[in-house]
């Protein structure tokens, strides 16, 4: 596990375990990435139609792919750009009143949320998310010279069993170079893969209760608030649904964590508008940038992005860029 300790340090990955033995690692997978070793149904993807990364985008496909394939995590196409592709940097919109803090504003927000009727079948359905991330596997290869962005749809089960199905959608170039190298990295993967399989949520469904709510939320959570944020927040709500009530308790929450900070208005990558919140992060080598996009009516959370605010060379990113992505669309 030595070797993959190594290379969980290097991507910077916030849930970098030292000294794992093996039971550790799983257990650590299986509550991560909730999806079996790949299993599940493999078939070929056509680009012109729909792994993500689990549930957290980096750190859950560092984890993936640290236990499946070991020392090969940072294998990449024989052809490589010298400079990876990233997701666009969403445009935030600077608020011109600063008169309020993010804590002020969240419960502002709180206030309105609570006094909302829920939605008919707002509990149905699968929970869906587009998703992307610095360390997103095609055919067991690493892509750098396109963003391709996977779709993940989970249905949970009343006993928290889960069944669940990934694709991956159409790549993203940002110029003719990098569809130029994408096609020649094309030439390099045996094929791209749907997975698809069954699974089991580590926790049980967010309690109606404010603190029994917030204590759900810390279960496991990081002390920092952007470790709460992107291995807590992110994750839990991946796989549950949250009224009008619990949101406003999600809320009130982070109002309460420290250095987060309204950033502005946004429109995510769905298009819809939000305010962003974000909070420093200084626990790697490479100074980061967690955003929570959260619309102000409704009080749902949106997206989550983690930008680094620093290039790294030894990662190929110039920065500021966004390494890690969730897009909630549906749940």
């Amino acid at each position: 596990m030595h070797e993959i300790d190594r290379s969980l340090a290097e991507l910077e990955s916030r849930i970098h375990k030292p000294h794992m033995v093996q039971p550790e690692a799983d257990a650590l997978f299986q509550r991560i990435v909730q999806e079996p070793r790949p299993a599940g149904r493999r078939s070929r993807t056509k680009w012109t139609s729909p792994f993500r990364v689990s549930l957290l985008a980096v750190s859950a496909a560092v984890v993936a792919g640290a236990l499946l394939i070991g020392p090969d995590l940072l294998q990449r196409p024989p052809i490589d750009p010298a400079v990876v592709a990233t997701p666009r940097l969403l445009a935030v919109h600077t608020v011109a009143d600063d008169s309020t803090t993010a804590s002020m504003d969240l419960e502002a927000t709180a206030r309105r949320v609570e006094k909302l009727q829920e939605a008919d079948g707002a509990e149905g359905g699968p929970f869906i998310q587009e998703t992307w991330s610095l360390t997103t596997r095609i055919g067991g290869m690493q892509i750098t010279s396109a963003v391709v962005p996977e779709r993940r749809e989970t249905l949970k089960k009343p006993d928290g069993t889960t069944t669940w199905s990934v694709k991956a959608e159409k790549p993203q170039f940002q110029n003719d170079e990098q569809r130029s190298l994408w096609e020649r990295q094309w030439d390099a993967i045996k094929e791209p893969v749907d997975r698809s399989g069954t699974g089991d949520v580590g926790y049980g469904d967010a309690p109606h209760n404010p603190a029994e709510l917030e204590a759900w939320l810390d279960q496991g959570a990081p002390a920092d608030t952007a470790g709460f944020i992107s291995e807590s927040v992110v994750d839990k709500l991946m796989t549950n649904h949250l009224d009008p009530e619990q949101r406003a308790a999600l809320l009130r929450v982070l109002a309460k964590k420290k250095g987060l900070t309204t950033a502005g208005e946004v429109t995510d990558r769905a298009g819809r508008q939000g305010v962003a919140y974000t909070v420093k992060d200084d626990s790697g080598s490479i100074p980061a940038e967690h955003m929570l996009v959260v619309d102000p009516e409704n009080g749902k959370i949106l997206a989550y992005e983690e930008i680094f605010l620093e290039s790294s060379p030894a990662m190929k990113v110039d920065g500021p860029a966004v390494v890690n992505y969730v897009t909630f669309l549906k749940g």
